[in-house]
């Protein structure tokens, strides 16, 4: 299994202290003992990013649907593309910060290769095609609202609900990791910290566009690209000469900070980084690293019972350059227990579905 950068274990949210700035107001799931592990996850998040906000999170248990651990839905806001690359080049605090945000189209618009709509008509991919005539879908960019907290567009003292949150009850839970995870039971702070991730802006827009029937709406419907949409691409995107690869398909999307131009964002290698959907794609949202290559916690699966999930560098970056400011971090060794990833078939019961945002996506 490769491995790459730093890789910090789900111990290091428990044994770091968290900075002050950044909060998280969750509220209780009636359970102590997971409340206890929900604060540690964002106490994790709040070790590595320092930006002056307060998330407020509504955390609850429920009997989700089969091989879902947890879910997340997130309130969203828009913007104009023009607003969100001003915003973020005002917020650079490192230098991936800046190459991400200097790379971005400098017009008040940008292009997308896109498929699945009524102008797709053409062969190949579905009818992919460069979208560049300036409509609403390629003006507007669409993040969550905790994203938009980090980026000074909602007040970082706003008390209203950023992020939903339901763990499944379906599944056996082990709320301290400090000892190992218990044989049979999941990693709860590491499924935590996986939904955390997606309330903070690790979401895309593809997802949207996976979900509706090809073709039964016009590309200006799709106004869903959201900030980590803009380090989407593949090399047909590329060819195309389109800003960033929003199709729903089975080919590989590649991760880049630098406009296509580096894949991997500098740290890992290959061209087939992010999850391409479940409709049309490899069967996985597109709101996910590509599953079975370790990526880190924002894969679309959960290590197996009895084992920790890991948090890397590449997941850290992905919400670095969307607006979230790192913190001075200090390396945390990897534990033995953080083996490679260990993934099945469909019939392994540690194949779950993290979350599902099909509802959430199509408001």
């Amino acid at each position: 299994m490769r491995r790459f950068g730093l890789v910090f274990s789900l111990l290091a949210g428990l044994t770091t202290s968290a900075q002050a700035d950044l909060i998280f107001n969750i509220s209780s799931t009636g359970n102590a003992q997971a409340d206890a592990a929900f604060a540690a996850a964002g106490n994790f998040w709040s070790s590595i990013y320092d930006d002056d906000v307060t998330i407020n999170i509504t955390a609850g248990f429920a009997s989700l649907s089969p091989g879902v651990l947890g879910q997340a839905g997130s309130a969203r806001v828009a913007t104009s593309f023009s607003t969100f690359r001003n915003v973020l080049q005002a917020d650079i605090s490192s230098a991936d910060d800046s190459t991400f945000a200097n790379t971005l189209p400098t017009g008040s618009d940008f292009s997308v290769y896109i498929n699945e709509t009524t102008e797709g008509l053409g062969p190949g991919f579905d009818g992919a095609y460069v979208d560049d005539d300036g409509g609403a879908n390629n003006e507007v960019v669409r993040m969550t609202r905790a994203n938009a907290k980090a980026l000074g567009l909602v007040s970082g003292t706003s008390t209203v609900e950023d992020v939903a949150i339901t763990f499944s009850t379906n599944f056996d839970w082990d709320f301290d990791p400090t000892n190992g995870i218990v044989g049979g039971r999941f990693d709860f702070v590491g499924v935590a910290i996986h939904e955390i991730g997606h309330g903070l802006g690790f979401v895309s827009g593809v997802d949207v566009l996976d979900l509706n029937d090809d073709g039964a709406f016009s590309d200006n419907a799709f106004t869903f690209v959201s900030p980590v949409d803009f380090a989407r691409f593949s090399p047909d995107s590329i060819a195309a000469g389109a800003d960033i690869d929003f199709t729903a398909d089975s080919r590989d999307k590649f991760y880049s900070i630098d406009g296509g131009v580096t894949a991997g964002g500098g740290l890992v290698g290959g061209m087939s980084h992010f999850s391409t959907g479940v409709t049309n794609g490899d069967g996985r949202q597109a709101s996910h690293w590509k599953d079975n290559l370790g990526l880190g916690i924002l894969d679309p699966t959960a290590r197996p019972p009895g084992q920790l999930n890991v948090v890397t560098d590449l997941d850290l970056q992905s919400l670095d350059i969307i607006g979230w400011d790192r913190a001075a971090l200090t390396a945390v060794p990897e534990p033995s227990t953080l083996a490679a990833f260990a993934f099945g078939l469909g019939f392994f019961v540690c194949r779950q579905r993290r979350r599902r945002e099909q509802a959430d996506e199509a408001n």
